[in-house]
């Protein structure tokens, strides 16, 4: 499938997380109504119904006619994005050219196609057409489970999935990093009554990169994680970029710490503290819920070498 990135002129258009779906009825303006045809690079889709706006993305559910099957169509998800700037359309091409490289991996959202053209008001348009996640996302998923906490083995079953979709952009030549690991990038693939988990949301990936060596190099590293990284997830290394350490694929690592804690506890471990908490890698164990020691070693042993301080209540 074709992913066409050329800058073809059109008319302006008034402007995710794409669950829940939301109705027609509550869409701001400018959206694109039910019906309505898209061209997105070779493959031309139909507008099923909005689902959510988020950033500057709105997000559709469309329908994607099946070749030389007029009456049978596949059902995908819409990502159209404004972008002010060419720095803002370099992330997208990010996320597609991730995505692309990634495509065909059980835990990575499936891209299909894309396409951007320049506005006549200024600024960019971004199409993106991936793959349709049937569980919407696994935040809403955990905001379902706010009386009857997930389990353990459903917390394994989570946690494994996303490592190994994180483990697959690793083991690409050069590695990528996510670098912004967290519940919120997580989607929920159903069949019949089990569930996959997808990682999506791969516009702030990068090589790894090695430890600054001036002050000027620091600022830039720093503004550049500013910009892709949350805080609560964020590995020393990125909250103090001046400890002259590279960001390489344990920063990820680290995140996946993060995010299993959030999983088991609803909460991020250096949600209270703060950025000295992370500096000193210095979080607690909530008595409840209960569970095994065994996944609380996993959890202080994510981070690899780095040296943390677990205390426990």
């Amino acid at each position: 499938m074709s992913s066409t990135y050329h800058h073809s002129h059109s008319s302006s258009h008034t402007f995710s997380r794409p669950y829940p779906p939301t109705s027609t009825a509550s869409a701001p303006p400018g959206t694109f109504s039910s019906g309505t045809k898209v061209h997105v690079g070779a493959h031309r889709v139909i507008i099923e119904k909005y689902l959510s706006e988020g950033g500057f993305a709105h997000v559709y559910v469309v329908r994607v006619p099946r070749d030389g099957a007029p009456n049978k169509h596949d059902i995908a998800v819409l990502k159209r994005v404004a972008v002010s700037d060419k720095e803002a359309l370099a992330n997208m091409r990010t996320e597609v050219e991730t995505m692309k490289k990634l495509k065909g991996h059980t835990h990575i959202v499936t891209y299909i196609d894309s396409h951007a053209s320049q506005l006549k008001g200024g600024g960019y348009e971004v199409f993106l057409l991936m793959e349709y996640c049937a569980g919407g996302g696994l935040i809403d998923f955990m905001n379902t489970r706010l009386q009857h906490r997930l389990t353990e083995p459903e917390i394994l079953k989570i946690f494994s999935d996303v490592a190994e979709g994180v483990a697959t952009m690793h083991y690409l030549k050069p590695p990528l990093l996510h670098r912004d690991l967290k519940v919120e990038n997580v989607l929920i693939s159903t069949s019949g009554s089990s569930r996959s988990y997808k990682l999506c949301d791969f516009g702030s990936t990068a090589p790894p990169r090695p430890a600054a060596k001036t002050a000027q190099e620091g600022r830039l590293i720093e503004d550049d994680v500013q910009k892709h990284t949350t805080m609560q997830y964020r590995s020393p290394e990125i909250v103090d970029v001046y400890r002259k350490q590279p960001i390489d694929e344990k920063s990820d690592i680290w995140a996946l710490g993060v995010l299993l804690y959030k999983l088991c506890y609803y909460t991020t471990p250096f949600e209270e503290q703060g950025q000295m908490a992370i500096l000193n890698a210095s979080y607690k164990f909530p008595p409840y819920p209960s569970f095994s020691d065994r996944i609380k070693k996993l959890i202080g042993k994510l981070p690899g070498q780095m040296v943390r301080t677990i205390l426990t209540v």
